[in-house]
């Protein structure tokens, strides 16, 4: 199992893990349980990121709840394409193989992750402030 900051990293920008971590990153996205595992530290960050920014501007909490309760269920909804774009994501196949080019190459899974994680938090912080402004 990761340390805690990569783990956090995995759980909340899709930090691809690589070589050392092939079988648990395998188990963890195949293993029963793996929506809860995956979706409660993201749907709690997002409480907590949008609920500052909600407070900052002025919005209405209430439009970040159902944004949450919404996308939990969706996230239900949707949870066999979510494990399988899981897999992709880390570079590995449902047999748990590498299939990436970029597996192996530490470099490039490093540029990969740091382009994911920056475009992933620009990305939910502008959601979140467009919601909290619209919603004023």
């Amino acid at each position: 199992m990761p340390r805690l900051p990569l783990l956090l990293a995995y759980r909340l920008l899709g930090w691809r893990l690589g070589p050392p971590y092939r079988e648990w990153v395998h188990r963890d996205i195949t293993g029963r349980g793996w929506l809860l595992r995956q979706g409660a530290p993201v749907i709690l960050a997002l409480l907590v990121v949008g609920s500052l920014i909600t407070g900052a501007v002025g919005g209405d909490g209430g439009r970040l709840l159902a944004l949450l309760v919404v996308l939990s269920g969706v996230g239900a909804f949707m949870r066999h394409a979510m494990q399988e774009r899981a897999l992709r994501q880390q570079g590995i196949d449902a047999a748990g193989n590498p299939v990436a080019p970029w597996y192996d190459d530490d470099a490039a899974r490093r540029r990969r992750n740091l382009v994911g994680a920056t475009t992933t938090v620009v990305l939910v912080v502008a959601g979140l402030l467009i919601l909290a402004l619209r919603s004023r």
